[in-house]
């Protein structure tokens, strides 16, 4: 079966996708922190298994990777995995931002250079796709 090209529709559910993994990831985050747990070793693991598998902001964090999952399953039978991989990787965009946002970490200069290069590196694989589509085909 051959893939449809990147339309305007499949790049807003992958970003769609990315802020609901990024959300999914602060909100675990939140419920491991919730637990008061810094490390974990063969004497406490009873004990942080219980905690986390009790805790809603795990459990919803959970919830939210299974819907980005199901989403993730139409974006992939619509374009191409090499298309679609690389810009799903706007959640080194989002995470940062959420991270400082909900977890009040600090995010220095060099990750941002790195995440604007992450920026360039989807703005060039999205351009691609689009030039590929625009190709006429190949006997």
């Amino acid at each position: 079966m051959k893939k449809s090209g990147l339309t305007l529709g499949i790049f807003l559910l992958i970003i769609m996708t990315d802020i609901g993994e990024s959300v999914a990831e602060i909100l675990m985050k939140k419920g491991l922190i919730a637990t008061g747990i810094s490390s974990i070793s063969m004497d406490n693991i009873r004990e942080f298994i219980v905690m986390n598998a009790s805790s809603y902001f795990i459990w919803a964090g959970v919830f939210i990777y299974i819907l980005s999952f199901l989403a993730w399953i139409v974006i992939l039978s619509r374009i191409e995995l090499s298309v679609a991989f690389p810009i799903g990787s706007t959640s080194y965009i989002f995470v940062p931002i959420l991270s400082i946002i909900f977890l009040h970490e600090s995010v220095g200069v060099l990750r941002w250079v790195g995440i604007l290069f992450i920026v360039a590196g989807i703005h060039f694989v999205s351009k691609s796709a689009k030039s590929r589509k625009k190709e006429p085909e190949k006997i």
